[in-house]
């Protein structure tokens, strides 16, 4: 009977285990607007944590302004968990004619935000 209990339960841990090994956490996906309803994702995607928590910090950290960005979105950068399906984050970008990054959190937010100076150089590289 004993040896049984230990067959079950080393059978349930082995897979929980192997179900929590495919499974992704976190991703983050930069995507362009195609129209006003439309966006189109790459199909790379990041699931690096430290890179993910990197860009959450640098968003945190972006004071408002009062620049009014015009038209769509240049790109579109959102982190999702597929696990729970959910988004975490979705984050409009506009790249301004001074080589500058203005960004809107959400959907419809109407407060903006400039990229700090000393992370420009990361936002081009995650939407190149």
């Amino acid at each position: 009977m004993l040896l049984k209990k230990m067959i079950t339960f080393l059978s349930v841990i082995s897979f929980s285990i192997l179900m929590g090994c495919g499974q992704q956490e976190r991703e983050l996906v930069v995507g362009n607007y195609t129209d006003e309803q439309t966006i189109v994702y790459s199909a790379n995607r990041m699931t690096d944590k430290e890179k993910i928590d990197d860009f959450k910090t640098m968003i945190e950290a972006s004071a408002i302004t009062n620049e009014r960005p015009e038209g769509l979105p240049h790109y579109v950068v959102t982190i999702n968990n597929p696990a729970e399906s959910t988004m975490e984050l979705m984050v409009n970008f506009w790249v301004s004619g001074n080589n500058k990054f203005v960004f809107s959190k959400g959907i419809e937010s109407r407060e903006y935000f400039e990229v700090d100076e000393e992370y420009i150089k990361d936002v081009n590289e995650l939407l190149e």
